[in-house]
């Protein structure tokens, strides 16, 4: 390919591969304690779960520094479950799982014209549009979240301490001195 010419905008491919290996590194390259930094991923894999879109980071850091837990970790974890692409099918099976729950709270056309309001509004306005949901909804769809954020959580941490404990070692063994 030739540069792009001053002035000349070029169009950005969307590579999936490549976002993947990138929040693969970032998480490799994360260096702490395997247990902090596994309790990290696990709290960051269920905040993203649960759909709270425009706030979750302002959750998800405080609580993470709370309880002692890599916010660091916490984020990168939050921001590969909670994404454009996972936004729809997210809210979507918490809605599903919220409403086998809670039957018949929230209809699928209420909370589709939520999503396009969070989707196209502001910051603020998606708070707005957050805080008038209504009890029936948010409840609907926090429940949905909880049950299906808990075994991703639960899950990830496993996996991110096994990974993290396994590097913690290759990592000591190659500064250890013979």
């Amino acid at each position: 390919m030739y540069p792009a010419k001053t002035g000349e905008k070029r169009a950005v491919k969307f590579q999936p591969v490549r976002l993947v290996r990138y929040y693969f590194f970032r998480i490799i390259r994360l260096r702490g304690d395997p247990h902090s930094l596994a309790k990290g991923i696990g709290f960051g894999l269920f905040i993203g779960v649960v759909p709270l879109f425009p706030v979750q980071t302002i959750i998800l850091i405080p609580l993470a520094l709370l309880l002692r837990i890599n916010p660091l970790a916490a984020f990168i974890a939050s921001s590969v479950a909670s994404n454009p692409l996972t936004f729809l099918p997210q809210y979507y099976y918490t809605w599903k799982v919220g409403n086998m729950i809670l039957p018949g709270r929230v209809s699928w056309e209420h909370l589709q014209e939520i999503m396009i309001l969070l989707k196209q509004g502001s910051f603020l306005e998606g708070i707005n549009t957050l805080l008038h949901l209504g009890f029936k909804t948010l409840s609907v769809i926090l429940v949905g979240g909880a049950v299906i954020g808990l075994p991703i959580a639960v899950a990830g941490y496993f996996m991110a301490l096994y990974c993290f404990t396994t590097l913690h070692r290759k990592r000591m063994a190659s500064h250890k001195l013979d």
